[in-house]
């Protein structure tokens, strides 16, 4: 995927609203990929002149206009390759997908996926020979919303209907995805009583569910959740390449971009990933994990208070995902709120009665300075250390 689209660039305001113009000019785009685009019609759209246009795509998406529109082509033509199932010829997609020069869309195309459209097409013509049993459907995507909460009791939920479409549909990746997402919450965030053989079992899962959709964005992004709780980042980030550039309007891969942002100490940009996924997604399920996500980067670059501000929103949205009190905890500590850390770790006990110092500092793959002072933190509130 065009790195420029994730948001590498480090100008702007990354924690600023989107400007209504853009997200205009963008709705827009969205419905005329297939025509002719130019710098004068957007800047008609968007009521802004073409400069304070590129300056506001820069800005907000790392890239030009022209760029993100590319980069949407491509998407688009790819999406349409996979679903057809065979059924479309490459020059149709290419057609359709708002590309004129052939020649042109198919380097492009191989520069960003790694093979050509008439190789993703014979492929797509394979996988459309597999059905999928409908109850398989309805049981994960049924799931999907309770995998998201990240509590125990939906956290179960989703593991036993995800563990019975697998059964129905043994070659259908997304619940394999959905329960490795699953063991791995039940790893990281002590919801289990034997972590390593969820994480064991998470890892299995996802490599085979991404075997088995490689072209399908949710599967990729899930399993690439899974492995990011696994601490095997760079895993982790393939597979979120590789689902971007299939569906850059991804929500939940935007989320989980931003995590591993957030992960491997990047917290302006993982800010900026997570706002990008609360523009996507602006409600639950996922609106909770990215303010918690926000919340964790302001907390990574010792901005306590308004890490304490973004990860207490979060969990008023989702209480049920009462793990992340354990950074409200440690803001509290280092924000000179130990009277609020205590009280905010008495009530995570209650909850979680057998969570210790060493517990907290497992769950997460954040840097070292990050996993002392959250554990600095929780043991002034009063969290046992192990």
């Amino acid at each position: 995927m065009d790195r420029a689209l994730r948001g590498r660039g480090r100008q702007g305001d990354v924690t600023a609203e989107m400007p209504p113009d853009l997200v205009r000019t963008l709705a827009w785009l969205r419905e005329h990929l297939h025509e002719p685009v130019r710098i004068a019609t957007l800047a008609d759209v968007s009521g802004m002149a073409p400069r304070t246009l590129e300056t506001h795509f820069r800005q907000f998406l790392g890239t030009t206009p022209l760029g993100w529109v590319r980069q949407m082509r491509l998407a688009r033509a790819r999406r349409t390759l996979v679903e057809s199932r065979g059924r479309i010829s490459v020059t149709r997609a290419a057609l359709d997908s708002g590309f004129s020069q052939l020649g042109r869309f198919a380097v492009q195309y191989g520069s960003d996926f790694g093979e050509t459209p008439s190789q993703t097409l014979r492929r797509a013509r394979i996988a459309g020979s597999v059905t999928v049993d409908d109850e398989a459907l309805r049981l994960t995507w049924e799931s999907v919303p309770a995998a998201f909460v990240v509590a125990p009791r939906q956290c179960a939920l989703a593991l036993e209907n995800s563990t019975r479409a697998q059964a129905l549909a043994p070659g259908y990746g997304l619940p394999k995805a959905l329960a490795a997402w699953c063991w791995a919450q039940r790893a990281a965030q002590n919801f289990g009583t034997t972590p390593n053989e969820d994480l064991a079992r998470a890892m299995q899962l996802a490599r085979e569910a991404s075997a088995l959709a490689p072209e399908d964005a949710m599967t990729l992004t899930l399993a690439s959740g899974a492995l990011t709780l696994a601490h095997h980042l760079d895993e982790a980030d393939r597979l979120l390449e590789r689902a971007l550039a299939n569906d850059p309007l991804l929500a939940v891969a935007w989320l989980r971009r931003g995590w591993l942002s957030a992960y491997r100490g990047e917290s302006e940009l993982a800010i900026r990933e997570l706002t990008t996924a609360l523009h996507l997604m602006p409600f639950e399920p996922l609106r909770h994990l990215a303010l918690i996500g926000i919340g964790a980067a302001h907390f990574a670059a010792e901005r306590y208070e308004r890490a304490l501000r973004w990860v207490q929103i979060g969990l008023d949205a989702s209480p049920g995902s009462f793990w992340a009190e354990r950074v409200i905890a440690a803001a509290a500590v280092h924000a000179k709120a130990p009277t609020q850390a205590r009280r905010v770790v008495r009530r995570l006990l209650r909850k979680d009665p057998q969570l210790t110092v060493v517990v907290a500092q497992r769950a997460w793959p954040f840097p070292p300075a990050f996993m002392e002072r959250l554990g600095d933190g929780l043991v002034v509130a009063g969290l046992p250390r192990a």
